[in-house]
C-alpha cells in the first residue's frame, strides 16, 4: 500500500522509499546514541524527530503474545482497585 500523498505536508512529501530509508538511517542513527541533527532538512529532520519521540521500546518489534501478555496484567492491575 503506497502513502497517500498531501499537498498540506510541504516539504516532506516525498516517496515512500524515501521516508524508509530517512526511517531507518534515523533508527540506527539513534541507536548509536545520536540525537536529531539540525543541519537536516526535511523527510531526514522529520524522521529524527519521530525516532525521537516515539517510546524507547518500538512496540512494532515487541512480539504480539508479550504485548497481549502485558496488557492482561495492566489489566488486572486496573480490576484489582
Amino acid at each position: 500500500m503506497c502513502f497517500q500523498r498531501q499537498p498540506g505536508l510541504g516539504r516532506y512529501n516525498s516517496g515512500r522509499s524515501e521516508w524508509l530509508g530517512a526511517y531507518r538511517t534515523a533508527r540506527i542513527s539513534a541507536a548509536q546514541g545520536f540525537g536529531p541533527d539540525a543541519a537536516n532538512d526535511g523527510v531526514w529532520w522529520k524522521a529524527e524527530l519521530i525516532v525521537q519521540e516515539r517510546a524507547i521500546e518500538d512496540q512494532l518489534m515487541v512480539p504480539v503474545v508479550n504485548r497481549l501478555a502485558a496488557q492482561r496484567v495492566i489489566e488486572d492491575i486496573l480490576n484489582e482497585s
